[in-house]
């Protein structure tokens, strides 16, 4: 039998955890690419990636497989939720077939359960990740918007305002960001000493958007400058100069927009203004605290939505137990508590996923009708903090 380390990657092993990472994952197509520069902010020294992986390696150092687990907590509807995102799933191609993405996949959930992780998500094939438990969710908007839109929907209207690229060491401007960006009812608890690295993320562009040379807003584009990726304004009423400003740097005939499904003045300019409009699911979540999970995000919806009052009983088959619960909303007030009774439905860890989280719409249909206004629940993730 094989003397393999299996566990936590060492930190002297930064290095040669990225040399095998990219040889997985670019070196066959010959792409330049590098996760060093895909995304800064787990790959650099300082955030501990070999750490942050689990891994398996021979008795010599070399790696057989690799995978990331980044912590990325989050505030929702007022609720600190432990959260981790899976990354970089590597097995060399020697020691495909062998069990190691298994082993590890399992290794890193069981550590999540250790550690009070309440969410876990990852991007990936929905088939594969399922069977440990992810299944697809969250709701994302995507809008385009095009020239002859700002023509027609907005009579061409003249921007008056600049973008600039945001400084990597302009801290002012990255407190200024974030103050914009934590007042949404669902967010990421960004490190101010990591920000740049993140709004970076997949060789992306962050830019201040400025008024007379003050900062009233910001936005980060896609490498390509036809995306849109993530974007704040201190007053909404400036979002059609904001779009013409967007167009003007990128010159593209029509450029994309992401936004969330709490951020209700961008989808009410946009739903009226724009050119199309795509809804797609963010990531493939696993949810290990249901109770925890179901509590954040109602309280979350409530914040922008009134709620029908309703409630409901449900046994979840989770991955971290077996949860049941009574779901509550009056006066727009959320309860979600544990429950001994015999519940009115049952659900499987997939399915409860489905139900609650995702714009698949046949697993709720039995549900009250009031239920089933509160749903899906606005979890979102922007991909500056996808792995």
């Amino acid at each position: 039998m094989e003397n393999l380390y299996v566990g936590r990657g060492k930190d002297e092993d930064n290095a040669a955890l990225l040399a095998f990472l990219d040889e997985v994952f670019f070196a066959a197509d010959g792409s330049d690419t590098r996760f060093l520069t895909l995304l800064p902010k787990i790959y650099k020294d300082q955030y501990r990636p070999a750490y942050n992986n689990f891994v398996v390696q021979e008795p010599g150092g070399a790696f057989r497989a690799a995978i990331g687990n980044f912590d990325n907590d989050m505030t929702v509807g007022g609720v600190d939720l432990k959260t981790c995102c899976i990354g970089n799933v590597a097995v060399g191609k020697d020691f495909r077939g062998k069990g190691y993405m298994i082993d590890l996949m399992n290794a890193s959930l069981e550590d999540m359960k250790r550690r009070g992780v309440a969410l876990s998500y990852l991007g990936g094939q929905r088939q594969r990740y399922g069977y440990f438990g992810y299944e697809n969710a969250g709701v994302s908007y995507n809008f385009g918007f095009s020239v002859r839109s700002l023509k027609h929907a907005l009579k061409g209207v003249e921007s008056g305002l600049t973008m600039e690229k945001l400084l990597p060491d302009d801290r002012e401007a990255i407190r200024f960001i974030d103050g914009i960006y934590t007042k949404s009812p669902v967010i990421s608890r960004r490190a101010e000493n990591a920000y740049f690295n993140i709004l970076c993320s997949w060789e992306d562009i962050p830019y201040l958007v400025k008024e007379n040379g003050n900062p009233v807003g910001y936005a980060v584009l896609c490498d390509s400058m036809d995306h849109v990726c993530e974007f704040g304004l201190t007053d909404y009423e400036l979002l059609p100069r904001f779009v013409s400003a967007v167009l003007a740097l990128c010159g593209k005939d029509s450029v994309g927009f992401t936004v969330a499904p709490f951020e209700t003045e961008k989808l009410d300019f946009f739903s009226k203004n724009g050119s199309w409009m795509r809804i797609d699911h963010c990531e493939s979540v696993c949810v290990l605290d249901f109770k925890t999970v179901l509590t954040a995000y109602l309280r979350a919806k409530a914040a922008y939505s009134a709620l029908c009052d309703g409630e409901m009983t449900v046994l979840i088959h989770g991955k971290a137990g077996d949860e049941r619960l009574r779901l509550a909303v009056k006066n727009n007030e959320v309860c979600v508590e544990d429950f001994a009774g015999t519940p009115q439905f049952e659900l499987d860890c997939l399915t409860a996923v489905r139900t609650f989280f995702s714009n698949y719409p046949a697993d709720r249909a039995a549900f009250p009708p009031a239920v089933q206004q509160w749903l899906p629940l606005p979890m979102f993730f922007s991909s500056r903090d996808t792995m």
